[in-house]
């Protein structure tokens, strides 16, 4: 019920649900990021739908965020071995 008053609101000129749900969340995906060491726009997009969001409201979400000054990280490579160069050219011999 936490949004029922901002649900009854919406469309009014001075209420955007998907801003509000970007306002709670902002404290909660930085907290993912600390705890994770990085948070992509796939940790978010699997977060809301496990809650029902929609692509659109995933979208809008996320936009709020970024103007909310919330950059989205890229997922981290793996690290590969010293020496994979190596075997890479040993390979294409």
């Amino acid at each position: 019920m936490k949004y029922l008053k901002t649900f009854e609101a919406y469309g009014k000129i001075d209420s955007d649900i998907h801003e509000d749900i970007a306002k709670d969340m902002l404290p909660r995906v930085k907290q993912f990021r600390a705890e994770k060491g990085y948070y992509t726009v796939e940790d978010l997009e699997k977060y809301m739908k496990e809650r029902g969001a929609d692509d659109i409201m995933v979208s809008s979400v996320m936009s709020y965020l970024v103007s909310m000054c919330f950059d989205f990280d890229n997922e981290p490579e793996e690290e590969l071995p010293e020496g994979w160069e190596d075997e890479i050219k040993l390979i294409h011999k």
